[in-house]
C-alpha cells in the first residue's frame, strides 16, 4: 500500500533481522517496548503473529519505506478477542516530518476496509508526542493508568 511519500509493505518473518536491528536502535525501544532490548524470539512472535493477522483479518505490521529505505514499522494487532491496538515505530532521524501520521492514517484506512470500528492507541506518559499523533488522528482520550495514556480512534465515520 502506498501514500504520498511512502510504501508500506507486509512484514513477516523474512524481515526478522532487520525488524530486530530497528527495534532495538535505543530511541525506538524506549517506548514501545519499555526501554527493554527485543531479542529474536520476541521479534518472531510478533511477525508470525502478523503474518496470522494479515491472513485471518487482513491488517498486521506493515514495513515503512521512504524512498526504498526501511525507516519504520507501522500496523494494527489484536489484543484480546475485543480490541486492535495500533502501533508504530520510526527511525528517529525521520521524527517531525509527519510521516508516522502518514503511515498510520494508511494503516487505520486498511483497518476500516477490514471492517474494523475502533482502534486503540497506548502512550507512555512520558511520550508527548505519541500522544499528539493520537489526537491528530483523531483519537479521544480514554483514560490514563499504570503510567499509559489510552486513547480510541473511531473508523466508522
Amino acid at each position: 500500500m502506498s501514500t504520498k511519500r511512502l510504501e508500506l509493505r507486509p512484514a513477516g518473518l523474512r524481515d526478522l533481522g532487520v525488524l530486530v536491528r530497528h527495534w532495538n536502535d535505543p530511541s525506538v525501544r524506549r517506548y514501545l517496548f519499555d526501554d527493554r532490548e527485543v531479542d529474536p524470539r520476541l521479534a518472531e512472535t510478533l511477525l508470525r503473529d502478523s503474518e496470522t493477522g494479515f491472513a485471518r483479518h487482513g491488517y498486521g505490521l506493515w514495513q515503512i519505506f521512504l524512498q526504498d529505505v526501511l525507516i519504520g514499522v507501522c500496523g494494527l494487532r489484536r489484543r484480546g478477542e475485543e480490541r486492535v491496538e495500533l502501533l508504530y515505530s520510526l527511525d528517529p532521524g525521520h521524527w517531525g516530518a509527519g510521516l508516522a501520521a502518514e503511515a498510520a492514517q494508511a494503516v487505520l484506512a486498511a483497518g476500516r476496509r477490514a471492517g474494523l470500528k475502533e482502534v486503540l492507541i497506548e502512550t507512555d506518559d512520558g511520550n508527548v508526542a505519541s500522544q499528539r499523533l493520537a489526537e491528530r488522528l483523531g483519537a479521544v482520550f480514554e483514560e490514563a493508568a499504570d503510567g499509559v495514556r489510552r486513547y480510541l480512534v473511531t473508523l466508522t465515520r
